[in-house]
């Protein structure tokens, strides 16, 4: 079923976008709290660590923004495609209750028709 497939295509984007979301705000949290707690007492080696870790927070977090981006890109795709689908499933409905309505006047002319006189002599 292609509604179905796309629905969970569209469930799973949403959770994928949740998970970004909490895992930046863990990382931005932890992150925070770990450069903060390295000691500044421990001179050149320490700001050194510290600049390292803060870097590869960064660069996580611009990663996690990227992915997050595209997540988002991703389930619009998917909402616009759904909501494509919806109209031509609509138009197909209007299209097949037209036909019904024709075939249902079709067979009332039918019924209608006399049967043939037959001649027997």
């Amino acid at each position: 079923m292609i509604g179905g497939r796309r629905l969970r295509l569209l469930a799973v984007a949403l959770a994928i976008i949740i998970l970004i979301g909490l895992g930046s705000a863990l990382f931005w949290n932890l992150g925070g709290g770990t450069v903060a707690a390295l000691p500044s007492s421990a001179g050149a080696v320490s700001t050194s660590a510290r600049e390292l870790v803060s870097d590869e927070i960064l660069e996580t977090a611009k990663g996690l923004q990227v992915t997050q981006q595209q997540a988002v890109d991703q389930l619009q795709v998917v909402q616009d495609q759904l909501a494509a689908q919806k109209a031509e499933t609509k138009k197909l409905s209007e299209t097949i209750a037209t036909l019904a309505e024709k075939l249902d006047a079709l067979q009332v002319t039918v019924a209608n028709i006399p049967p043939p006189v037959s001649h027997h002599k």
